[in-house]
């Protein structure tokens, strides 16, 4: 007999090559699905002992942020890193063979530079996160949004492939930057500035070209 609407017919073998049918139903089927994802309340996490919340943060609470990275990685591997997927992806070269573009050249490349100036702004907020402050000195806050702002607008630009505005916008990334390096690594007292890797392609071509 045929399985049925609404049913699944799984067929086992028998001793003499005779199959058995065993028949779920639809709504058992589902039924099992439905148990199989539902929340299981013993693994929800509560909040940790005298935390605090805050407006906006749903059932987080500041104990719950994870920031075990120190700094020198989260710069190296997170800030860094994006920013140079923005600075690599804009500018001019000029060589022997004369001036090349720098700017992406298909969508794909766009795309590429848009996402790494997100993910810059983005880890421009993880630099005010609980514990990673390291003195109550409001410029790091200033300039940690100074950073924001300015991968936002790389962000904004690079989808809608406006290149001097995407290269500007590499500039003011680069600006906040080093007003914080010149102060937290290298600090205020009189002498060179902060050693940071030479921002690329930073020379704009001839205006009569």
């Amino acid at each position: 007999m045929p399985a049925g609407i609404g049913e699944h017919a799984i067929h086992t073998g028998g001793a003499h090559g005779e199959g058995n049918m065993i028949r779920l139903s639809t709504a058992l089927a589902l039924a099992l699905a439905m148990a199989a994802c539902s929340p299981n309340s013993e693994t929800v996490s509560t909040a940790p002992a005298g935390s605090t919340t805050g407006e906006g943060m749903g059932g987080a609470t500041l104990a719950d942020f994870k920031t075990d990275t120190n700094m020198k990685d989260l710069m190296a591997h997170v800030i860094d890193f994006s920013a140079f997927g923005v600075w690599h992806n804009q500018g001019w070269l000029f060589d022997a063979e004369g001036m090349h573009e720098l700017f992406p050249t298909d969508e794909a490349g766009w795309v590429a530079a848009e996402s790494a100036a997100f993910t810059l702004a983005e880890a421009a907020n993880a630099l005010l996160l609980p514990g990673r402050p390291p003195d109550d000195d409001r410029r790091w806050v200033d300039w940690s949004n100074q950073l924001y702002t300015a991968a936002k607008k790389a962000q904004a630009t690079a989808l809608t492939k406006d290149k001097q505005a995407f290269f500007d916008a590499g500039g003011e990334m680069y600006e906040a930057c080093v007003a914080c390096h010149n102060h937290y690594v290298q600090g205020d007292e009189p002498g060179a500035d902060a050693k940071l890797p030479q921002l690329p392609n930073r020379t704009p071509p001839p205006q009569n070209q």
